[in-house]
């Protein structure tokens, strides 16, 4: 009898080890590929990385009493709706009950009541607010959450079947036990990723940013070329016997390559200069997008672009300076326009979430890869045979100093979307 027992006991230990492992496997996966992938592909891995944990897990139970299996699945169901969303918990949890329907036994209801419990608890309770949470909270809920449904489970099995509680103690408490920690270090280790990823992202920026040297000599050789363009028409018309066509033609591209050399300075100085001592005023969002839209209309109709606009809110205010806000938006749409060679439709989007305005510019250009939406705002890189990447770069800015936030979803040949959130401020009525 005491051979039995401890084969038992050790053949469920290794199973233990099976579940533990590849639990912590999605982990790994992430790490290498989830925090560096295209954000429309990252839910598709989550989702496939954590159904082979399931099935794994249910194909090595850490105790199979009495055809009611006991393992780690749902430390993997928890994982992968948290990290991914509720479309992915709804996925993982079909995952879940299709498989344990196709293994049979009594204990199938067991795992639609367990199944169908953390989906409610997930998708109406900690899914929308998880992100909020701090790491120690983080651990300690979705342990206590782990610890609670294997409780459950235990008491749900007892109550329909009256033989569950009467298993060897050291199954059922190495069966609570394992999935609480396991759970905890799951969450430890995914948080640990995510941070060292966002402040090596943090870092590059700030590498690049703080490189003042680097940049004035970019600066400086930017200027000179026009310059150099320019002195060299200014000589020709010293030349004898030019005629005037020819005179006017000089003069032209001389202003246009001063026009160059200015734009450049202005760009670079809105970028450079610290954000103080500006007038910051109420702006009425609409207005101002209205005022953008109709001044970028005559160059989107010179390439046959054509803008249309989407307000879904009619009065709303932020804070920040006129100038600059149109600015931003005004290199953002010339960009847009610049990528639609063969013509497109530039669309405006406004709206209004968790008192945060959101504007959005969508263009059906180009497009940009991953590595290129990567790039963008730092100074000197630009997707234009000539340009100089500033316009972009003031853009970034310019959102960052009225605190808000720049996003970039782009697919080469597919389009650009530019959204753009930034705090709702009082209304005008308020402050009067």
């Amino acid at each position: 009898m005491f051979k039995v027992i401890t084969r038992k006991l050790g053949a469920n230990m290794e199973n233990l080890l099976i579940n533990i492992l590849f639990v912590l496997l999605p982990i790994l996966i992430f790490q290498l590929f989830y925090i560096n992938t295209d954000l429309k592909y990252k839910n598709i891995i989550l989702a496939t990385v954590f159904s082979i944990s399931i099935l794994i897990c249910m194909n090595f139970p850490i105790t199979n009493y009495e055809g009611h299996l006991f393992d780690l699945r749902y430390i993997a169901f928890v994982l992968g709706a948290l990290y991914g969303g509720k479309r992915v918990a709804i996925f993982l949890y079909f995952v879940i009950l299709t498989y344990r329907f196709y293994i049979g036994g009594a204990g199938f209801y067991i795992a639609l009541i367990d199944s169908t419990l953390l989906l409610i608890v997930l998708l109406f309770l900690l899914i929308p607010k998880y992100q909020t949470y701090s790491l120690k909270t983080k651990i300690i809920g979705t342990m206590a959450l782990l610890g609670l449904v294997a409780i459950i489970s235990l008491i749900t099995c007892h109550t329909l079947f009256g033989f569950i509680l009467h298993a060897p103690t050291v199954f059922l408490s190495s069966f609570i036990v394992a999935q609480a920690l396991t759970m905890g270090l799951s969450v430890y280790f995914l948080e640990y990723l995510i941070t060292i990823h966002t402040m090596k992202q943090q870092l590059y920026h700030n590498e690049k940013l703080k490189s003042l040297s680097e940049m004035a000599a970019s600066i400086s050789h930017e200027v000179r070329n026009p310059l150099t363009v320019t002195r060299g028409f200014i000589q020709l018309l010293k030349s004898p016997g030019i005629d005037d066509k020819k005179k006017d033609t000089y003069l032209d591209l001389s202003l246009q390559e001063l026009d160059r050399a200015e734009s450049i300075i202005s760009d670079y100085l809105t970028f450079a200069k610290p954000h103080v001592n500006i007038e910051l005023e109420l702006l009425n969002i609409t207005d101002e997008m209205n005022y953008v839209a109709n001044v970028m209309q005559p160059y989107a109709l010179m390439q046959n672009v054509s803008i249309t606009k989407k307000f879904f809110i009619k009065e709303s205010y932020i804070l920040g300076n006129r100038k600059q806000f149109h600015q931003c938006l005004i290199n953002l749409s010339k960009n847009a326009i610049e990528s639609m060679q063969s013509g497109g439709k530039l669309e405006f989007k406004v709206s209004k979430e968790n008192n945060k305005i959101t504007l959005q510019l969508t263009d059906t250009g180009v497009g940009m890869s991953s590595e290129q939406i990567a790039r963008l705002g730092v100074p000197f890189f630009t997707n234009k045979e000539k340009g100089t990447g500033l316009g972009t770069m003031v853009a970034f800015s310019i959102v960052k100093a009225m605190k808000g936030e720049i996003k970039v979803n782009s697919k080469l040949n597919a389009g650009t979307t530019f959204t753009i959130s930034i705090p709702e401020s009082v209304s005008k009525s308020t402050t009067d």
